[in-house]
């Protein structure tokens, strides 16, 4: 058994990844373009007002992260489908390299490289439809006083909002901050889901999550959000210790689901 990291094979771990799942993923993305499109043919193709809202700033971004994070977790719940089939799953489990580079392969694919992915991928659909929309406001017999924003949405760039307060290029970047640390607890808990249940791991990872949320509703009980919370009345100001504790919280959180998959392929290694 290999117990120890070795770069080497991590990166012929990562080439015959690629060489496996090339095909999966270009469907993947087909799809998501497909859908894009199709979307974006019926802004075009709705009234004026309902074309202006979507492709402005904060339509791009609404629409950029409802998108990744929905798309984010079918992808992390499909990372392991090839442990319901019992003989790709013995290959799979047998093939040379230690645990934790089979888990640093499944934590770099699920929530750094598809994230990039997806974020390359609206870019290159959006800008030309952003510019689309901006012609189509500025045609002849546009209103002219209106104030359009048609600046075009790019993650986690402050610079954006250049032209707004300091308090709002504050309140716009932790809000993108807390999204991509709520996105990565939520891939962390389907990928371990669909990694622990050996039999219908999606419908009862589903099923874990949704009582989690009805336990959460019948005790009334509420995450603090902490450093996160958006205040838009004042600016909040923190001690030293509590954005230690905040970010400690927050990003523990995923930190211990992260972790939990590590031993549930190990378990599965094992068994």
């Amino acid at each position: 058994m290999n117990n120890f990291f070795s770069p080497t094979r991590f990166g012929r771990l990562l080439r015959a990844h690629w060489a496996e799942k090339w095909r999966e993923y270009a469907w993947f993305v087909a799809v998501l373009v497909m859908l894009d499109l199709i979307f974006m043919a019926i802004f075009f193709s709705s009234d004026r007002h309902t074309l202006l809202r979507q492709f402005q700033f904060v339509g791009q971004m609404q629409w950029y992260l409802t998108g990744l994070f929905f798309s984010g977790i079918i992808f992390a719940g499909r990372y392991f489908k090839y442990l319901l089939n019992p003989g790709a799953s013995l290959v799979a489990l047998m093939r040379p390299a230690s645990v934790f580079e089979k888990w640093l392969m499944a934590f770099l694919v699920i929530s750094v490289f598809y994230p990039l992915a997806y974020t390359l991928l609206y870019m290159l659909l959006n800008y030309p439809a952003v510019q689309v929309a901006k012609a189509m406001a500025f045609q002849v017999g546009s209103c002219e006083s209106c104030n359009y924003d048609f600046r075009v949405y790019f993650p986690l760039l402050t610079k954006q909002l250049a032209e707004v307060s300091s308090k709002d290029a504050r309140m716009f970047m932790t809000g993108q901050v807390f999204f991509f640390v709520i996105l990565s607890t939520a891939q962390a808990f389907i990928a371990s889901g669909t990694a622990y249940f050996k039999r219908s791991p999606v419908l009862r990872t589903l099923l874990v999550l949704f009582l989690l949320f009805i336990i959460s509703i019948w005790t009334e009980t509420l995450p603090q959000l902490g450093i996160f919370a958006l205040n838009f009345d004042e600016v909040q100001t923190y001690s030293t210790s509590e954005y230690g504790l905040s970010l400690a919280l927050w990003l523990g959180l995923p930190a211990l689901l992260w972790a939990a998959l590590y031993f549930h392929i190990k378990e599965r290694e094992v068994a």
